[in-house]
């Protein structure tokens, strides 16, 4: 029997403001019976239209309670659970009424169907429902809160309004473009929650046309691309319909800051065109969760894609092309490890080994062989003499081969056949004599590639007795190259020269590849001498720069393993440096960083002079146009200060301080993300370095200031203030901060006291300078003070200096704006609590004067008292604070980057006079220079000499 529906009726109605708070009441106490309240409501629904289809007051009725139980939640607080179940509730609603109008229109129309034998036209026109009608009344109200002032109800609209457009059916073409122009003002809404709903709803709402490149998808993909915020990048990411117009800006996403977006791309994305880009990001990525990801859609989608067969998956990573391949097969190895312990390689599939296949064969071998697994590396391993022969075979082929097309996978399967080579251990005496013999004819073929040479002498140095034994047999097979070379000269000249071109560029790099694996030192009798005078020196004085590149190269490798030879030669890869251009003088930088971290700067500076002609050498190409010479440069001036390496560090610490907040450097990751790991590293890893940094920050902090406030405006999210500066500058010089990791990496308990006499002279130098500094310098430091933490540890005598020192600076009154005042009184009341005092009057400062560790404090400030305002404002780059006030607001013209360096030092171009020299000491001595000086200009009896001195000083 059917069930009987309740009759509608006025009690019906008049139940409402009791039956609907009740089901809001029970949804928002456990989530588990949602759909059915959901259900409830609808039947309730029904019911209210039943009761007056005409005039549809049931309807409104219902309609309006439901409003009104709504409204007491819009102002709720973000995640609150009742408010959030009762959010999914009325998206359950949502989604329920259209699942019961769709189930009753298909049974009329079945039934329609069934009654019309002749087969009579549809209507097609879409009928009016309660559920179309609720919908538009609720989205309507909804869009209402869109612009209230209050963002929780901004938030709880946008909330519903994304959970409830996944299930809308048709809506009226009005509301429809509403509902778009309204979300697209929330996606800029500033709160980020209110984005994030706004985002999927917009993305809920792509069409077929729009998807293609229309309004909506464009706003999305910029909100993708832009928004600081990495949960809304997520939203768009996952919500977004992905197709050719979108797919390219999407697996942009592959290097988003956020790894749980990185992530999330990969746990969407199916097969794909663009391969390439994604798999060279997603192995390639420092989160481990990440990689997983990748390698999850590599196991589990692609592999499944196609039909868990290896080879057709490797054909499609096109393994002899992509550089990422051996990547993704040992990450798919190790996270699978099932597959390659289930594969076999019988003898037929060695016979009729395709570049696929040797592929699988090599990357399986070297994961057996990273595990350290001998059982199955003997059980796939075939025996030398069987390497030898087949590489025999397919050397043969390579040989005759008239195409193009076929050589490079020859050329592929000979490569992994030697890089299985490596991994033997040659027991047998007979495989091994012919696989020495075999390495010795494939080094003399003419066009054998680079990287099959690097196999091959890995292969013959593994063959060898020792490493003598290796170097004669390699010095041999050079000496065959270039006898070969001179018997195959051709009749032509331009041919000869580029024939003799080539060998002697073969030789050179077999030559590199022999001293990459050496390591004892070379001795004047070592064969390697003969090669060196032979081939490496006419090299680097050949005319031809390739030549030049690859001389100057293997000389480098000769001088890591020769100290006087490095001595002898560092004034040449200085040279190169210089005057060099390309790759040889990428080459020449680098051996100049290798050597000096090898051997110190202290003992190869004499060759080219001082050590400050060799550090400007160094300082010159921080100043380089190439973000990648930078980034070289940087990254080796960095180890050789983590090492000790460099005489005098401070200067040098200041130096990279100074480039790595450089608003020029903004765009050279590599270099900031190195020096991001540098600093930290440096600082606490010794209380020596902690002492240096604080020893460098003041004046770092004055040279970085003016020039960030000025470049602020341009690229605000990308450039650092000075305010940022200041923060991380204290936390690196923080001794608690290297007390504490100190204790956690040796497993120790922290100490109960750390002596704070370094960093409480942080802030007295900050104190000091304050008083010659310029008005955005002053600024600075004087909220600086405030981020020192000081607390009952501070030394006594260094308290009461701190407050000389800050007391006087507010008596001169050089600081004029509210702030800074403000930040200079909280300062000073710290001060007056740690000394155990009321009130400024109540300072003993007079009895202070007579202790002889505040002597030179009061001298300071005496100094100052004599100097005049305009000498107050005198900053140790030589430019007033009235020049710098007043082009405080003038914009920064360009300028190539970066630091100060020896012959040179940069400033902002702007007219202002250069400062000549990075070092440490150079730099005190000008600050003495400076303070004579003025000594002078004030003590001087004659007009004609204060103008002559002064203009002296400001000239400097």
């Amino acid at each position: 029997m059917p069930k009987r529906t309740q009759q509608p009726s006025a009690d019906t109605i008049s139940s409402l403001r009791s039956v609907i708070p009740g089901i809001f009441d029970a949804a928002q106490r456990n989530s588990t019976g949602l759909r059915k309240h959901a259900v409830s409501l609808r039947k309730l629904q029904v019911q209210c239209h039943e009761f007056d289809k005409a005039e549809l007051t049931g309807e409104a009725a219902f309609n309006k309670e439901i409003i009104r139980n709504l409204n007491k939640m819009l102002a709720v607080k973000k995640r609150e659970p009742s408010a959030d179940r009762v959010v999914k509730l009325l998206a359950t609603f949502v989604q329920v009424s259209y699942e019961k109008d769709q189930q009753a229109a298909a049974k009329e129309k079945a039934q329609k169907d069934k009654d019309d034998v002749f087969g009579g036209d549809d209507d097609d026109e879409d009928e009016d429902s309660v559920s179309s009608r609720f919908v538009e009344l609720l989205i309507r109200y909804l869009l209402q809160g869109f612009q209230a002032k209050e963002k929780m109800t901004r938030l709880r609209c946008c909330q519903i309004v994304a959970m409830s457009v996944t299930c809308l059916g048709e809506i009226d073409e009005e509301l429809y473009f509403d509902l778009i122009k309204k979300l697209s003002e929330r996606i800029r809404d500033k709160e980020a929650g209110i984005r994030v709903h706004a985002a999927i709803a917009l993305s809920k709402l792509q069409s077929g046309e729009d998807a293609e490149g229309g309004e909506v998808t464009d706003s999305l993909l910029n909100l993708m691309q832009h928004d600081p915020n990495a949960e809304v990048r997520r939203a768009v990411l996952l919500n977004i319909e992905k197709n050719t117009a979108t797919l390219p800006l999407v697996l942009e996403r592959a290097r988003d800051v956020d790894a749980t977006n990185r992530k999330c791309l990969f746990l969407k994305v199916m097969p794909i065109e663009d391969r390439e880009r994604l798999l060279t990001a997603g192995v390639n990525d420092r989160d481990a969760n990440v990689k997983r990801a990748c390698v999850r859609m590599i196991g589990e989608s692609w592999l499944t894609y196609a039909d868990q067969n290896l080879l057709e998956l490797t054909a499609a990573l096109d393994v002899v092309d992509s550089p990422n391949a051996a990547k993704v097969m040992q990450a798919l190895f190790t996270a699978y490890p099932e597959i390659p312990e289930n594969l076999q390689f019988d003898e037929e599939l060695w016979n009729n080994l395709s570049p696929e296949m040797a592929f699988v064969i090599r990357s399986t071998l070297e994961f057996f062989n990273e595990r350290k697994d001998t059982d199955r590396m003997d059980q796939h391993l075939p025996e030398a003499m069987k390497l030898a022969q087949l590489m025999e075979v397919f050397g043969a082929k390579l040989e005759a081969a008239t195409d193009d097309e076929s050589r490079p996978d020859i050329e592929f399967v000979i490569h992994q056949l030697l890089l299985i080579a490596k991994m033997s251990d040659f027991p047998d005496e007979l495989g091994r004599r012919e696989m020495l013999t075999l390495m010795r004819k494939m080094l003399l073929v003419p066009e054998i590639p680079e990287n099959n040479i690097e196999a091959i002498a890995d292969i013959i140095r593994k063959l060898s007795i020792n490493e003598q034994d290796f170097i004669r047999i390699m010095v041999e097979v050079v000496s065959d190259v270039r006898e070969l070379g001179a018997a195959n000269e051709p009749e032509d000249a331009e041919n000869a020269r580029l024939e003799a071109l080539l060998v002697s560029i073969k030789c050179l790099i077999i030559i590199k590849y022999i001293l990459q694996r050496c390591f004892d030192a070379l001795s004047e009798g070592s064969s390697m001498y003969g090669l060196l005078t032979e081939c490496v020196v006419p090299a680097v004085q050949s005319s031809e720069s390739v030549l030049q590149e690859y001389g100057i190269e293997c000389l480098a490798l000769c001088c890591l393993l020769d100290k006087n030879m490095a001595v002898d030669n560092i004034g040449l890869f200085a040279q190169a440096v210089r005057q060099g251009a390309g790759e040889l003088h990428t080459k020449g930088l680098a051996a100049m960083l290798d050597l000096s971290f090898l051997y110190g700067v202290r003992e190869l500076a004499p060759s080219v002079g001082s050590v400050e002609e060799f550090m400007e050498v160094l300082y010159l190409e921080l100043e380089s146009e190439s973000l990648a010479v930078q980034a070289t440069v940087a990254e080796g001036i960095a180890r050789l200060l983590y090492a000790r390496r460099i005489p005098e560090p401070a200067a040098v610490l200041e130096e990279l301080l100074v480039l790595y907040y450089h608003p020029s450097t903004v765009n050279n990751y590599r270099l900031r993300q190195c020096l991001t790991y540098f600093f930290p590293a440096y600082s606490y890893i010794t209380p020596e370095n902690q002492q240096q940094m604080r020893d460098v920050a003041i004046e770092a902090i004055c040279r970085l200031s003016n020039l960030l406030k000025q470049t602020a405006t341009a690229d605000a999210q990308s450039t650092a203030t000075p305010g940022q500066v200041v923060q991380q500058l204290v936390a690196w010089t923080d001794p608690r901060i290297f007390e504490a990791i100190y204790a956690m990496n040796n497993n120790a308990p922290i100490r109960s006291t750390t002596r704070m006499d370094g960093f409480v002279k942080l802030g007295i130098d900050a104190l000091k300078r304050t008083f010659r500094a310029p008005h955005n310098t002053r600024k600075v430091l004087v909220q600086m003070l405030n981020k020192l933490g000081l607390d009952d540890a501070t030394p006594m005598i260094q308290t009461q200096e701190l407050f000389v020192l800050a007391r006087a600076l507010a008596d001169k009154q050089l600081i004029t704006d509210m702030i800074t005042k403000n930040a200079l009184h909280r300062f000073e009341t710290l001060l007056l609590k740690l000394l155990d005092v009321d009130k400024v009057e109540d300072a003993t400062m007079e009895a202070w004067r007579e202790e002889p560790e505040m002597a030179s404090v009061f001298e300071f400030l005496a100094v100052v008292e004599t100097e005049s305002p305009e000498q107050h404002n005198f900053d140790i780059d030589g430019v007033s604070a009235s020049d710098s006030e007043s082009d405080e607001d003038a914009p920064v013209p360009p300028r190539t980057p970066v630091t100060r360096r020896a012959a040179a030092l940069s400033m902002i171009d702007d007219g202002t006079p250069s400062y000549h020299s990075p070092m440490k000491l150079a730099k005190e001595a000008r600050i003495e220079e400076i303070t004579r000086d003025l000594d002078n200009l004030l003590s001087a009896s004659s007009e004609d000499e204060d103008d002559e001195s002064d203009e002296d000083v400001y000239q400097e």
